[in-house]
């Protein structure tokens, strides 16, 4: 099939089959309305991570994610595209998938980053007294941050899928060093005092959904220029902590347990110090965290074990070392006072300088660490007598802004001692708490945000509140000066640790070193019009950073709603006509671009989701976290979107409106109970919808349409993974294409074969256009200009055709990051293609 008309402003149009490839150059929080609905911190917790993602199972109401109408269950969505239908990805998928790529022929794409301006929260043009998040405090802002390191005046910070950044100038300037590693999931970073060599762990430690695993353990001696593995490569690597003990040994906590090796031969493998859980069950002997006690020259080393990092196990509990953390001389601690008795989850460990005092937040195990509270081991010993000096009620006390003050212990966590004085301690959760009395008195020195506290005053910065530090607290590290930095959900943060809280403010001080941070973890992404210039300019959901908008010649990206941003449909001839989603389908539509006063609205809500309109008879009761909607390629009035039910608004685009009382949309198909929309492709009459369904033992996936005139799930044979995109031919209904997450089953029991599929029968058969295409999660598919493009995990490949019909693909060469890839968009145009990353932000490439 062969077609010549270029996609005229229609998101991920399809325009063909293979063709020639001829490309040049690539809160939950205590707040007062209306913002009560924004959550700026993860509002679905699980208890697992992206490569051991629980198979949703029946309606248990416990809190641990498998409860679909528990919010805990939305993250494990991000899990499920890499691993369903299993819940775990065999060694070496990753890496393979990278060996493939580099044996494609490589197409020169001459790629410029889109987000290259720091994201402004603050902005008065954007003050949208219900969606945004103007009044917070937060200011400019990134990605989330796993880890942190400090040398000197050097500062490395790891982003969750965005690398390993270093600043020479004590935080204030940035520059990415990883970007074509292959992997961009960072854990820990530590500096060895001995030569000033950088280790870094890969793989992300917030066992969120979303979290990438890595591929084992890394050295750079020039400071994080290049880097050499240590020992073997760790498939499937999480890596909370790496410590030295100052006689030639380094330590690392990671997913198979503690491991141990010298520091200065980074040829030999690692050995497995302490792994006392079940070699059969999956993670069972994941350390949380591993430390060396001060003043004992290294013999005394104590660990934490939780199996999978959260979660109840024979094997969990605090370990010790009296013999230099040798194999074999590790013992399990009962430990006395109020730590007996308490199953320990994700937990962190601090000592004082002296090692006379050790702090550590433990997560309670049984609720799969879903809280969490600071203990104090006055005499220094892992046995204790162990004091709750932070609990629940005593943060709430301490002005914590949000109602569940030391809850998400799976996801926000840090307890760091002062190496100036073992009396200060910092704690955080979703918020940051100090205390200067070793724990006997606390304040929350980083609110969850502004509002709520006294000096807010109807979202104005000026005379109100200072500016604080984003929710979601990752990294802590104490650098020269009394300098300590913080990482969390919005980037990296900076406090004097000489300044004592102030009794009326005391989240006075921050400094905020996000300038040139470029870490945004995107879900998707599109382009529009600008209507005064007619440049593009783009919309995108972000994790955690709400929906960003990017303007042509502007110095910094806006946010026009804040929380956690999913979907996006924008005009492609005006770029103030826009749909964003909160989460769970909650849509809103602006007509404006976002702009408010922060008196007016400039957002309108038009939900059909139970969660946001519950009085809706018929509401649909299963989106998923990020529920997907999407426009008509033959009209961009008429959207259709997707929980349970396929929703659709009748072409009444931006003047369409729903309430309890009167609703534009119509439910016109009922994909089943406990199914959750997936991916949707729409042309005219004829509307695609894939779906999961995650409720009982087995994983199950399909796809269902009304193409021949009425709704019916297709039978044609296709894997059972996630659907990750439909997309269809602007130019015939019945031509439609199928992307897939996860790996195949030679990674993943019983997920099939092929990642890209085409249908030219609405359906009813489907040929499998994989090819030689690098086993990866594939997110995204758009045909530009004639060439077929995916986005992967491992990079963006173009497909042209063989003399036997089936697809070639190339891979997109140049300086993309290697950062997950869920979203591709082209220009109105057709001139230009967009990528969103989960990590690196937004890249595009002129045709």
């Amino acid at each position: 099939m062969n077609l010549s008309l270029p996609p005229t402003g229609v998101r991920a149009a399809v325009v063909a089959a293979c063709a020639l490839l001829l490309v040049a150059g690539r809160a939950d929080a205590a707040s007062p309305a209306p913002h009560d609905h924004l959550r700026s911190g993860p509002v679905d917790p699980t208890t697992t991570t992206a490569v051991t993602a629980l198979t949703a199972q029946a309606d248990d109401g416990d809190g641990d994610g498998t409860d679909r109408d528990d919010p805990t269950a939305g993250f494990a969505q991000q899990a499920r595209m890499k691993t369903a239908p299993g819940d775990s990805i065999g060694p070496g998928a990753l890496t393979h998938a990278y060996a493939q790529a580099g044996k494609l022929p490589t197409v020169p794409t001459r790629w410029s980053e889109v987000t290259n301006v720091p994201l402004q929260q603050e902005d008065k043009e954007y003050a949208d007294p219900v969606s945004s998040n103007f009044g917070s405090g937060f200011g400019l802002v990134s990605g989330r941050v796993a880890s942190l390191a400090v040398d000197g005046h050097t500062v490395y910070e790891g982003a969750a899928d965005g690398g390993l950044w270093r600043s020479d100038d004590d935080g204030r300037h940035w520059k990415p060093l990883s970007d074509q590693q292959q992997t961009l999931a960072m854990g820990a970073l530590a500096v060895n005092p001995a030569d000033h060599s950088l280790w870094i762990g890969t793989g992300e430690p917030s066992n969120s959904g979303d979290s990438y695993t890595g591929l084992g353990i890394y050295r750079s001696t020039d400071r994080g220029r290049t880097w050499k593995q240590v020992g073997r490569r760790i498939d499937g690597s999480i890596v909370p902590r790496i410590t030295f003990d100052g006689r030639g040994h380094v330590y690392a906590a990671t997913n198979e347990g503690v491991l141990r090796r010298a520091a200065d031969d980074i040829r030999a493998d690692w050995t497995v110090a302490l792994a006392p859980g079940a070699p059969d069950t999956s993670w069972s002997s994941a350390a949380t965290d591993v430390a060396v006690r001060p003043g004992t020259g290294g013999r005394q080393v104590t660990a934490v074990i939780a199996r999978q990092f959260t979660g109840p196990g024979d094997a969990n509990g605090v370990y010790e070392s009296d013999d230099y953390g040798k194999p074999g001389t590790w013992h399990k601690v009962t430990p006395t006072g109020d730590l007996a008795g308490v199953v320990p989850g994700r937990s962190t460990l601090s000592y004082s300088a002296d090692g006379r005092e050790l702090f550590a937040v433990v997560g309670d195990a049984t609720n799969g660490s879903s809280d969490g509270d600071v203990f104090r081991s006055a005499t220094g010993d892992a046995a204790g007598p162990w004091t709750t000096v932070a609990d629940e009620d005593v943060l709430k006390a301490s002005g914590a802004q949000n109602s569940d003050a030391a809850g998400a212990a799976w996801y926000n966590q840090y307890v760091a001692v002062d190496p100036a004085d073992p009396d200060h301690v910092y704690a955080g959760f979703s918020e940051v708490f100090e205390s200067w009395d070793a724990g006997k008195t606390w304040a929350t020195i980083g609110p969850y945000w502004n509002y709520g506290l006294k000096c807010y005053t109807d979202g104005l910065i000026a005379g109100g509140c200072p500016m604080t530090t984003h929710a979601d607290q990752h990294a802590i590290a104490f650098g020269p000066g009394h300098r300590v930095y913080f990482g969390n959900d919005g980037g990296v943060y900076e406090r004097s640790a000489t300044l004592r809280p102030d009794p009326e403010l005391p989240s006075k001080g921050w400094s905020n070193l996000n300038q040139d941070l470029r870490t945004l973890q995107y879900y998707d992404a599109a382009y529009g019009t600008d209507p005064k210039t007619g440049a593009l300019s783009t919309w995108g959901g972000t994790q955690d950073n709400g929906n960003v908008l990017s303007l042509p010649g502007a110095h910094e990206l806006y946010q026009p709603s804040g929380g956690d941003g999913g979907f996006v449909v924008v005009d492609p001839h005006d770029a103030d006509r826009a749909v964003n989603e909160y989460v769970d389908l909650d849509m809103v539509l602006t007509t404006n671009g976002g702009r408010s006063d922060g008196t007016t609205p400039s957002f309108t809500g038009i939900s059909p989701a139970c969660d946001w309109n519950a009085d809706l008879e018929g509401c649909d009761p299963g989106p998923e976290f990020i529920a997907p909607y999407t426009s008509d390629l033959a009209d961009v009035n008429h959207w259709v979107a997707g929980g349970r039910y396929v929703w659709d608004n009748a072409g009444k685009g931006w003047d369409t409106r729903c309430t309890a009382d009167s609703c534009d949309w119509t439910a016109v198909h009922d994909t089943g109970e406990d199914h959750s929309i997936t991916a949707l492709g729409v042309n005219g009459s004829v509307t695609y919808a894939g779906w999961e369904d995650w409720s009982g033992e087995q994983y199950a996936s399909g796809i269902d349409t009304n193409a021949g005139g009425t709704w019916h799930r297709l039978t044609a044979p296709l894997p059972n993974r996630y659907v990750t995109s439909l997309t269809v031919d602007p130019h015939d209904a019945r031509h439609v294409w199928a992307t897939y997450g996860g790996f195949t089953r030679s990674y993943v029991s019983g997920a099939g074969e092929g990642h890209v599929f085409e249908s030219t029968d609405g359906g009813t058969t489907w040929t499998d256009r994989t090819g030689d295409l690098p086993d990866a999660p594939t997110g995204a598919l758009a045909l530009w200009h004639g060439h077929v493009v995916v986005g992967t995990d491992v990079g963006v490949f173009a497909a042209a055709p063989t003399a036997t019909g089936s697809c070639t693909w190339h891979r997109l060469g140049g300086a993309l990051p290697h950062a997950g890839i869920v979203s591709l968009d082209v220009s109105p145009d057709g001139g230009r293609l967009l990528v969103a990353t989960h990590g690196r932000g937004l890249w595009s490439a002129p045709l």
